[in-house]
């Protein structure tokens, strides 16, 4: 191998063996790389690499992460995950990754530029759940690198604080008594209806909309979760797939006790309803309406999960909440209700359909004696 210095920085170069993809041929490769601004550290990345190739460790890739990224969300986000979630994928490798290490080889992406971006993103405002998401995508698409034999360690691992605690805090804000009689007192019926189950019950959006009436047993005062529609989900009117629209986690499929403020809620509900079958939703559309592409929809289909949000936000906002309120924290309450009742944390847990009960202790450990 060689070191060559320019413009400051150092460079190293090799010769090693590679089998060709294409014809299955050995063949010799040039590698070279950059190495720092000192000798030294030249040195020692030289040494590093001659060892993976002796050991028979190095993988040679021209690969950008870009390329990666497209392959990584074509190949395993897109078929392994619902459509909503790969979305959220999508969004954060081309808003936040691809603009910054799109243009750089994967086999010389190093934790320096990972912590680089993050620390970036930070400056621009970005909370810090925002950066642990894009942290934690990241490390996602360069462990697929790694099963892949593109890389062998990967650049976005988190390195552990020693001594120091890992906070935990509420990941939501709770509504008082006070913000939800002024919330729902500025809903029309229709949507007070609609929130008081979901202050109830707890249910996620998706759920809440995905509600059939075959869901809601009123003499035994329980719903069966059983399937959610989320914002990239457009289930026809009647549609029973219950494979295509699953609930969030195999827990999420569970019975939620319906308390007297839902269950007058529900009865209301129910005896308006025009659409008796029992598949039909419980929160359907109640007048025909021509959406934004020009397409009238007719009526009795279920809620459009982006419509729920703006409704929400909009009483909200009339309602003098604070921004930082969001639709999910329904959910929070709710939750956060049942635990300061006394209820047993196994239990909440259980109606709230977390897929373990360390996710119930975590989030709500300070409402646990």
């Amino acid at each position: 191998g060689s070191i060559r210095e320019r413009n400051g920085r150092f460079y190293i170069r090799t010769r090693v063996q590679v089998i060709d993809p294409d014809t299955g041929e050995i063949r010799w490769q040039q590698v070279e790389k950059a190495a720092g601004k000192s000798r030294r550290q030249a040195e020692k990345t030289l040494r590093g690499l001659q060892t993976t190739v002796d050991e028979g460790t190095y993988v040679p890739s021209a690969m950008t992460v870009l390329e990666l990224g497209r392959k990584w969300l074509r190949e395993h986000v897109q078929p392994n995950l619902k459509p909503g979630a790969a979305a959220n994928y999508k969004g954060t490798f081309y808003r936040h990754v691809a603009p910054s290490l799109g243009a750089v080889r994967v086999d010389d992406c190093k934790p320096q530029m990972v912590k680089a971006l993050l620390g970036r993103k930070r400056a621009e405002g970005l909370s810090d759940e925002t950066v642990a998401k894009i942290r934690r995508h990241m490390h996602a698409m360069f462990a697929f690198a790694q099963d892949a034999g593109l890389l062998t360690v990967n650049p976005a691992s988190a390195p552990r604080k020693r001594g120091q605690k890992q906070r935990r805090r509420a990941r939501g804000t709770a509504l008082s008594p006070a913000q939800i009689a002024q919330f729902l007192n500025e809903c029309p019926p229709r949507w007070r209806l609609f929130f008081t189950v979901a202050l109830d019950t707890g249910l996620r959006r998706g759920e809440m909309i995905g509600l059939q009436r075959r869901d809601v047993a009123l003499l035994e005062r329980v719903l069966y979760v059983r399937r959610s529609i989320g914002a990239y989900d457009d289930p026809e009117e009647g549609d029973d797939d219950e494979d295509s629209l699953t609930t969030k986690t195999e827990a999420g499929e569970r019975l939620v006790p319906i308390l007297d403020g839902a269950q007058e809620a529900l009865e209301s509900v129910l005896t308006a309803a025009v659409d008796t079958r029992d598949g039909a939703p419980v929160f359907a559309t109640v007048e025909r309406k021509r959406g934004r592409d020009g397409v009238v929809r007719p009526t009795g289909r279920p809620l459009s999960p982006r419509m729920v949000t703006r409704v929400f936000r909009r009483y909200a906002d009339r309602a003098g909440l604070p921004k930082t309120i969001r639709l999910h924290d329904l959910r929070h309450t709710a939750i956060t209700n049942a635990i300061s009742q006394g209820e047993d944390i196994m239990l909440v847990s259980a109606f709230a359909g977390h897929a373990k009960t360390s996710t119930t202790v975590d989030v709500y450990s300070h409402l646990l004696p």
